[in-house]
């Protein structure tokens, strides 16, 4: 039996993550690979639906391995977006907080000095 080379693999970006895409060469005519003089009918009925679940199982190859990759790649999103909302976000926020106090206490300070110079300005 010849081989087969009817198969080719390329890849697409779908939003960063690389999708296999499967296709199948398929060629004019159907050329059995046997004797047509000691086989029947049934052979050749067998041999077209095995070329039609070719096709499919190679279709269903690029499905299923676009959803693994896919979901791979949900998955890694998601940790990072939990990263964000747990860790990263909180921490800043904390941050932002003790920015605010430290410059709320600097102008009670500055407006204490501005008081008291004023103060011993009129006396």
């Amino acid at each position: 039996m010849p081989p087969d080379d009817s198969l080719s693999i390329s890849f697409r970006s779908v939003m960063g993550v690389e999708l296999p895409t499967v296709t199948m060469t398929e060629g004019e005519v159907v050329r059995m690979p046997y004797g047509l003089s000691t086989t029947c009918s049934m052979l050749d009925e067998a041999y077209l639906r095995f070329m039609d679940v070719k096709r499919l199982t190679a279709k269903l190859a690029e499905v299923e391995n676009c959803v693994y990759r896919l979901a791979d790649a949900i998955k890694k999103t998601q940790k990072r977006a939990n990263a964000l909302k747990n860790i990263l976000i909180p921490k800043f926020e904390e941050e932002v907080r003790f920015i605010t106090d430290a410059l709320d206490e600097k102008e009670r300070e500055e407006f204490a000095r501005l008081k008291v110079i004023k103060s011993m300005s009129e006396s």
